[in-house]
């Protein structure tokens, strides 16, 4: 049998490529990427990465085994870190307003985690939160190895997302997810890679909205 995070990236790879022939992602890379656009979407993700803390932390009080529990803590306090801090960096680079409003795709998107949270199923509920991680990461590898460097005002938000100790650490979460997996059975197992396509497709709505402002 497959792993259930090769099944997953099988059922998200469409979805997946999308986002990386985005022109908000594209023009990441060349550092083309208009101010105005960055600015929507950091001032979202200001708002979603909110949420998000308090559900990797929800998570984590579902985890029995205690090291699998201080792993998973881990990542989330240094992951959560990380990103306030870029995210800090770009506020004050660029004037940004943090106190917008959610957009539809960013409530919806924390309705989509909440409410996989709240099935109290730890494998549904990481298979939700998943592609915060997952896509991130691949993203910014990817815009590691094609981005232009020199000059390129966003260049932060691409070392934060590609580096390697963000990316062992996401490895870290696929083989807990993969072990989760392993051990449910087939309801489940389908219902989280309902779940993690469906977080791809949000991510890829949160950047088109970014970019289009609608």
């Amino acid at each position: 049998m497959k792993k259930w995070t090769e099944e997953a990236w099988a059922e998200a790879s469409g979805i997946y490529a999308d986002i990386i022939d985005h022109p908000f992602i594209l023009e990441l890379a060349d550092g083309t990427l208009s101010v105005e656009r960055f600015k929507r979407y950091i001032a979202q993700d200001e708002l979603y990465l909110g949420n998000y803390g308090r559900q990797m932390y929800a998570f984590a009080d579902m985890i029995g085994d205690a090291s699998q529990k201080q792993m998973f803590m881990e990542f989330a306090k240094a992951g959560l870190e990380g990103e306030k801090a870029m995210h800090q960096m770009m506020i004050a680079r660029f004037g940004i307003d943090a106190s917008a409003s959610p957009s539809k795709v960013t409530a919806a998107y924390n309705d989509h985690t909440e409410a996989a949270i709240q099935t109290g199923c730890k494998e549904i509920a990481l298979a939700s939160l998943l592609p915060c991680i997952w896509i991130y990461n691949e993203v910014g590898k990817h815009l590691k190895a094609i981005a232009v460097n020199a000059g390129n005002p966003y260049r932060e938000w691409i070392d934060e997302y590609g580096n390697e100790d963000f990316s062992a650490s996401v490895a870290n979460i696929l083989s807990l997810i993969d072990e989760y997996a392993g051990n449910t059975n087939v309801i489940i197992r389908k219902e989280m890679t309902s779940q993690f396509r469906e977080g791809v497709h949000f991510e890829y709505q949160f950047w088109d909205y970014a970019y289009k402002g609608e």
